[in-house]
Formats: C-alpha cells, sequence, structure tokens
C-alpha cells in the first residue's frame, strides 16, 4: 500500500513523546467527529483552519501550551 499524502507538523514548542501523541489524538479525533476524509480537509481551507483550531486548544487545555504552538499542513506526496 503506497502512502500518497503527508502530513506536516510544524512545532513552536518542544517535540516531546507526549506532545506527538497528544497531537495524533487529536488529528484522529477531528477526523472521526466531523466525519471528513483526511483528503478533504486537505482540500477545504475552513476545514484545514478548524483542525488547527482543534489541535491548539486541544494542546492549550490539556498542556497549558501557548496557543498556536502548532500548525498542521496535508499534501499530497510527490
Amino acid at each position: 500500500m503506497k502512502n500518497d499524502i503527508s502530513v506536516i507538523v510544524s512545532m513552536l514548542c518542544e517535540k516531546t513523546p507526549k506532545v506527538m501523541n497528544l497531537i495524533q489524538e487529536s488529528f484522529d479525533m477531528f477526523i472521526a467527529l466531523r466525519g471528513y476524509s483526511v483528503e478533504e480537509v486537505m482540500n477545504n481551507k475552513n476545514l484545514l483552519d478548524g483542525l488547527n483550531r482543534h489541535v491548539n486548544e486541544t494542546l492549550y487545555d490539556q498542556m497549558e501550551m501557548e496557543y498556536g504552538s502548532v500548525i498542521i499542513n496535508i499534501v499530497f506526496n510527490k
């Protein structure tokens, strides 16, 4: 199976396993709760903005990290 999509996480904070796990959990929850595919989120700026808000709010709520510490982008692999 070939992976055609990459999730790029830009971080303005320390890349600890706890932070990375929380980002992954938050990402998965957003996709599951919204019912959109990763491709749909990638192609819709409003959904991508919502994903970034969701992840940053989760990090702020659970780890008291500064809002905007993480920026997520989803792209097709070449």
